[in-house]
């Protein structure tokens, strides 16, 4: 028992521990006022994931080691560790060997003191041991305080408490926390999860922190009359068991719930709970929701695409089956028969191709994806996705055929074969192919006046999944079936214009001729392609501007292409002149960075705040770093960091941050350097530029000021981090670059690159692959291409066997009649990749706009001509190869 206290409840929110092991924690902060047991503390549940704090009662006193072991036992958990940590002032701390009789020390500015065991260690890779062991009763000093005061393993260190009691501990071990974020992530909701790293730091043993410093800071609190400013937090950091979770985030979010709800039950309902890995989820699986309609308005022009195919193959089909209809209406077959057939051979075919499509497009996912990821599914949303597969192949492809077919049946009682064939169609007639146009364009010019395209960011932290304005994908779909129609209807009136030609060349007349008289059918050949050459066109641009853009935030993130980190462990310390050294191959440029979580104080005439600031060269960073004018209101980006290199005496302030100092452009800030320090100074800067956000600190810097003015004022200053920018954008120069330095710094130094980096708040859908899918999507994209020609060859061989023959009885070579065939294909051919490439173009613009709200930038629009290219020669091969194949059938036919 110790004599005082009335707890004051904490909240405590942190993030999931390095390595995937999701984590809850169950907190407790106290203060005293009156008597009660050290276990009536209260406490306070949180999940790195989780919150619930349980209220302090003395009639119902909370055990923490029976809480741990309730826990425990929870279904899904997969470990439960007491964690508990204090704050202490500067100058509590003083070291010495324990051979040398007395302990000596120097001030190291603010100390905190953790208790957790060895069992907590071994579950959070981000702890490193980097000497000696963690043993009961000992303790692990932080590898900044080593170096600092100079001691190793086997000295000693002795802390003086708030009451005044000294503790003294033996070392047992060094450890490096610089990556821990689950131990120093904050607590307090105006800056919940981010990481306020202290280099100085301590770790108990869990049963001497709960009997040495809980009661210290109790009766620091009861003589002194008043609150503890910091007092000590208990938690239970909870892992759950991830091979438990089912890989379908909604699912996973009613596992998570409940066992939750279940840790929320072991207090007696005297908590509530903010629960993190279950927030998580929900964001997931409102992404997952989000990624299922985008990639169905995706996959939509496919199966438009394969629908409007069907039709071409509907209407060339019905041309040659003329003959036989009229045969059989002769013999007594009335339009009921014909259609009555039509419906049975429709049926047959695509009862075939949909079985046939499921299983072909179950392989192709397979090898687009893999097996194993394929089948993390659950077998009923496979089964789900199947049936619609074949339901809408049904519906798209069976309907077309079929009302194709019937058109056909119905016109040609009473219509002559010319009137069939030059008939122009209902959407030329009524133009609209042009209405169509004119209402994307109207559609587009509001949609871009109102700002339609932002959507709204996703953010983990805030629970808010990303909203996409996916009913703007309509706008794609109207403009490539409308550009498509329009291409068509210029492409036929070309053909379609009468022109002479030298009756001395008889192949030019006779091709004339024909095109001439086929101008609609080479057209609807055109318009069909250009719809194909079209999506194929869009997807490969979409495709590298989807990767550019996550290439360009994975660089605005690590602020250049690497982010190089002195490692506290590495065993050497790095200065800000060490930069030079960095410039090693493949880099060409390096610069240092002085930067921290709530490092300084700005003071305005108004009011004060901790904040975030960060010191570099403004005129290196800005040739290193990826700036957006956007990002700076008021002026360009460049043009406000060369003021800030001109001016030592300048600094820029966040647009957030200048509102809550009432602090505007032109103002002065007092700004309390190296705070918490010994070496804390406070200079007078002047306020010459706003920004939203800087390139390089995710977590968000407040305030960007001139290196030189921080070293003049901090002399001791030690960069935090080193930015560095290729040669080159490839990811072999990267390589290279980090070998390179690695090879120079050894291991004093951790690599992050811009292949690497993620911005932890952003939406998962922005980390998606969707390699595999666009890899699918192209691939039947070419494989529609090569069918759309055979259909077109084939079907003018079958329309025109008659003539072809006759052309041979006249003396006609071979070679000259598979000449016109191929002319004819080309021809189409050709006209559709005119027509597709600008309308895949137009359509990729819209694609990428509707992603926006993915990413940190706005989205480059960046064109593949390697993938563009592919698909203009599938078209083109496909014409070649399926006029070889048309010209061998000629050759076959018998002139008798």
């Amino acid at each position: 028992p110790f004599a005082s206290g009335l707890a004051q409840t904490g909240l405590n929110i942190g993030t999931v521990l390095p390595g995937g092991t999701a984590t809850m924690t169950y907190t407790a902060t106290a203060t005293a006022i009156g008597t009660i047991t050290a276990d009536a503390i209260t406490a306070t549940f949180s999940t790195r994931e989780a919150v619930v704090p349980i209220a302090a009662n003395a009639d119902a006193p909370v055990s923490l080691a029976d809480l741990v072991a309730d826990i425990s036992a929870i279904d899904g958990i997969a470990f439960a560790g007491p964690l508990s940590f204090a704050d202490l002032a500067p100058g509590t701390l003083s070291t010495g060997a324990v051979t040398a009789g007395a302990l000596t020390g120097a001030d190291i500015g603010p100390l905190r003191l953790f208790g957790f065991d060895a069992a907590y260690t071994a579950h959070d890779p981000s702890i490193r041991i980097v000497a000696g062991t963690q043993i009961a009763g000992a303790a692990l000093l932080s590898v900044e305080v080593a170096k600092s005061l100079s001691v190793g393993v086997g000295d000693t260190a002795r802390i003086t408490l708030p009451d005044a009691s000294l503790l003294t501990v033996q070392i047992s071990g060094i450890v490096d926390l610089s990556r821990a974020r689950a131990l120093f992530s904050s607590r307090r909701g105006a800056n919940l999860e981010a990481f306020l790293y202290m280099p100085n730091a301590i770790i108990l043993d869990p049963g001497q922190f709960a009997d040495t410093i809980i009661p210290a800071f109790a009766r620091a609190a009861t003589n002194r009359g008043e609150r503890v400013k910091s007092p000590p937090v208990r938690e239970v950091d909870i892992g759950v068991d991830r091979a438990l979770l089912n890989a379908e985030p909604g699912v996973a979010l009613e596992q998570t719930q409940r066992i939750a709800a279940a840790v929320t039950a072991l207090a007696g309902g005297q908590d509530f709970i903010l629960d993190n890995i279950s927030n998580t989820l929900a964001v997931a699986r409102d992404d997952a929701g989000v990624a299922k309609r985008m990639f169905i308005f995706l996959g939509l022009p496919g199966a438009m695409l394969a629908a409007m195919l069907a039709a071409y193959a509907g209407v060339v089909l019905g041309h040659t089956q003329r003959r036989e209809r009229a045969i059989l209406r002769i013999r007594g077959a009335n339009r009921g028969d014909l259609l009555a057939m039509l419906a049975l051979r429709v049926g047959a075919i695509t009862g075939v191709g949909a079985v046939a499509g499921v299983g072909i497009g179950y392989l192709s996912a397979a090898m687009a994806i893999g097996q194993a990821t394929l089948l993390r599914a659950s077998p009923g949303s496979l089964a789900l996705s199947g049936a619609l597969g074949a339901v809408m192949g049904l519906l798209a492809t069976g309907s077309a055929l079929y009302l194709t077919g019937r058109r056909s049946i119905n016109r040609e009682i009473n219509e002559d074969r010319a009137h069939l064939w030059h008939r122009v169609p209902a959407w030329r007639r009524y133009g609209f192919d042009l209405a169509g146009l004119a209402a994307v364009a109207l559609a587009t010019g509001m949609v871009m006046a109102t700002s339609g395209f932002q959507g709204v960011p996703g953010s983990v932290y805030v629970g808010r999944a990303v909203q996409l304005p996916l009913a703007l994908l309509v706008l794609p779909i109207g403009a490539w079936i409308a550009g498509c129609f329009l291409g068509g209807r210029l492409f036929s009136s070309i053909l379609g214009r009468p022109k002479a030609v030298n009756p001395n060349r008889p192949f030019a007349l006779l091709f004339r001729t024909s095109v001439t008289q086929r101008a609609w059918s080479l057209a609807e050949a055109a318009i069909i392609l250009g719809l194909i050459v079209a999506l194929g066109t869009s997807l490969a641009v979409f495709s590298a501007s989807y990767d550019g853009a996550k290439a360009a935030d994975a660089r605005y993130v690590v602020g250049s292409d690497l982010r190089i980190t002195p490692d506290p462990a590495g065993g050497r310390t790095w200065r800000l002149e060490d930069a030079p050294s960095l410039a090693v191959n493949g880099i060409t440029a390096v610069i240092p960075v002085v930067y921290g979580a709530h490092n300084v104080i700005l003071r305005s005439d108004r009011t004060s705040d901790i904040a975030n600031l960060a010191a570099l060269d403004p005129a290196a960073f800005s040739q290193i770093a990826p700036l957006q004018d956007s990002h700076f209101p008021g002026g360009r980006a460049v043009t406000m960091l060369q003021a800030l290199a001109a001016d030592p005496d300048a600094i820029l302030l966040s647009s957030q941050m200048s509102q809550f100092l009432r602090a505007p452009v032109g103002t002065r800030l007092r700004v309390l350097l190296a705070r918490g320090t010994p070496e804390q100074t406070e200079v007078d800067l002047q306020i010459i530029g706003l920004f939203d956000r800087l390139p390089g600190f995710p977590d968000g810097a407040d305030a960007l000021m001139n290196l030189s003015r921080v070293s003049a004022a901090v002399p001791l200053t030690k960069p935090a981090f080193f930015l560095a920018r290729t040669t080159d954008q490839t990811a072999a120069t990267l390589t290279l670059a980090t070998t390179a330095i690695h090879a120079t710094a050894g291991a004093s130094v951790t690599i992050d690159t811009r292949l690497t980096a993620l911005v932890k708040d952003q939406s998962s859908l922005a980390a998606l692959n969707i390699d595999g899918l666009l890899r699918l999507d192209s691939g039947f994209s070419l494989v529609m291409g090569a069918v759309t020609v055979a259909i077109f060859v084939f079907g003018l061989l079958l329309q025109r066997r008659r003539e072809y023959v006759t052309l041979r009885a006249l003396g006609m070579r071979q070679a000259a009649i598979r000449v016109l065939i191929g002319a004819e294909a080309g021809v189409a051919a050709i006209a559709g990749c005119a027509v597709g490439v600008p309308v895949g173009l137009i359509m990729a613009f819209y694609l990428i706009n509707v992603l926006r709200p993915l990413f940190v930038l706005s989205p480059p629009y960046l064109v593949d001509a390697g993938s563009v290219g592919l698909v203009l020669a599938s078209v083109l091969v496909a014409a070649g190869v399926a006029t070889l194949g048309a010209s061998a059938l000629v050759n076959r036919l018998n002139a008798m």
